[in-house]
């Protein structure tokens, strides 16, 4: 099925690989894939000499390039060869695309600007976190900390952060078996949530969010590395730097 009022924009990042390959395993493809990076072509020759293999796994092929998953899938796709997703090509790129939703996997710490709110867009965000109880960076570990499990909850982004309104959101238990937790397992549930804001679309006709101004929020910055390499311990995850 083709989403024809979704496109995404994705940087090359672990977490957009694990977006496209969950709506590509859902048969529910975005109308357009606009790819940023500041080696286009390095990604376009990874995808040329990669050797595509069946991967068990109960997450996602964080080998595959993007750029193969989408030609293997038919999924149109531009190329914009910059890192800087407020740069005036970005701008123009998403100001003429068609599409009124765009599912957003940035690089991490990016913020959108004034220029991309004013093109009546609306931007689809994932964040790693049960908000507003948790706003801000690294939430996967805070919330783990605090209450032993994580969450993810998808927004339409505004010009503050992480205070959107809610589409939806999701707990998650965390995995016995032994999982790298920044590459694998927070990419992997903001996708099974994007795939959650997918289906409501589709079985509702549209989205009904709700606002966050009348709730209770915490902000968040990034976590003390000792406290993440306890939380990795207590998880019994392996400990890598996160996107």
């Amino acid at each position: 099925m083709i989403l024809s009022d979704f496109a995404m924009v994705a940087a090359d990042t672990a977490r957009s690989k694990a977006y496209i390959q969950a709506m590509i395993r859902e048969e529910k493809y975005p109308a357009l894939c606009i790819i940023y990076s500041e080696d286009c072509e390095g990604m376009g020759e990874q995808a040329k000499i990669y050797k595509h293999k069946e991967v068990q796994t109960d997450y996602f092929d964080v080998d595959c390039p993007i750029i193969f998953s989408l030609e293997k899938a038919g999924i149109p796709y531009v190329l914009v060869n910059s890192r800087n997703i407020n740069s005036e090509q970005m701008t123009e790129v998403i100001r003429t695309s068609e599409e009124k939703y765009l599912i957003y996997s940035g690089y991490g710490g990016e913020i959108l600007k004034k220029p991309l709110f004013q093109l009546g867009k609306k931007y689809i965000h994932i964040h790693a976190g049960i908000l507003p109880k948790y706003r801000g960076s690294t939430t996967f570990y805070y919330s783990y900390l605090q209450e032993g499990k994580v969450g993810a909850t998808a927004i339409f982004l505004n010009e503050k952060i992480d205070c959107g309104e809610i589409i939806t959101q999701s707990v998650f238990e965390v995995p016995q078996k032994m999982v790298n937790a920044d590459y694998i397992y927070e990419p992997y549930i903001r996708s099974q949530v994007l795939v959650n804001v997918l289906n409501k679309y589709i079985e509702c006709g549209g989205f009904a969010p709700r606002s966050q101004e009348n709730e209770k929020a915490e902000d968040y910055f990034i976590i003390h590395p000792v406290l993440k390499h306890l939380a990795l311990l207590k998880m019994g995850y392996q400990e890598n730097s996160g996107e």
